[in-house]
């Protein structure tokens, strides 16, 4: 699933005169992808998908774009960001914000129906806007497994990971 900011910034880059796919490549999207998600989000904007329409009236996709680009919660898929509203209880996806989500450890956002993936996208969302999933090693085996994978895979590429097994030896003892 694509993120509301990222069709954002394809439609504007089209709305530049860039092709759809040329847009789209810097996101790792296919020609494919964007055709087929792009039209919805124009309806989305109460816009009509037409190549000829965006290059004709480009500010007005601009700013409709930019609308979204400007909202720290559309870099959320829109899936993930209603799960948080939903286990969040907020009332609208406007509250969804990352200093609120910043008092929330990793492991709490696991246990409730957020993927592995899903913390990845949440923690980037964070880390992009200066912030950061509250602090706590899990408490859980299996989650502490995924600290042990993560661990493995940074070092299967080759990192250096010795700081955080030892970080992890000093836990267990």
């Amino acid at each position: 699933m694509i993120s509301d900011m990222t069709k954002a910034n394809i439609l504007i880059a089209i709305a530049c005169g860039q092709s759809v796919a040329e847009a789209a490549k810097p996101y790792g999207i296919s020609y494919a992808q964007a055709r087929g998600t792009l039209p919805r989000f124009c309806q989305h904007l109460k816009l009509r998908w037409d190549l000829q329409e965006i290059r004709a009236n480009p500010k007005k996709y601009i700013d409709a774009a930019i609308v979204i680009v400007a909202s720290p919660k559309n870099a959320l898929r829109r899936v993930l960001r209603n799960d948080l509203v939903f286990l969040l209880k907020l009332r609208s996806a406007d509250e969804l914000t990352p200093p609120y989500v910043s008092n929330i450890t990793a492991e709490t956002l696991l246990s409730h129906v957020v993927t592995e993936t899903g913390l990845v996208e949440i923690q980037e969302w964070m880390l992009a806007n200066g912030l950061s999933c509250k602090r706590k090693l899990p408490e859980k085996n299996e989650y502490m497994r995924a600290v042990q994978k993560a661990i493995i895979l940074l070092d299967a590429f080759g990192l250096d990971v010795s700081l955080l097994r030892a970080q992890l030896k000093t836990i267990d003892e």
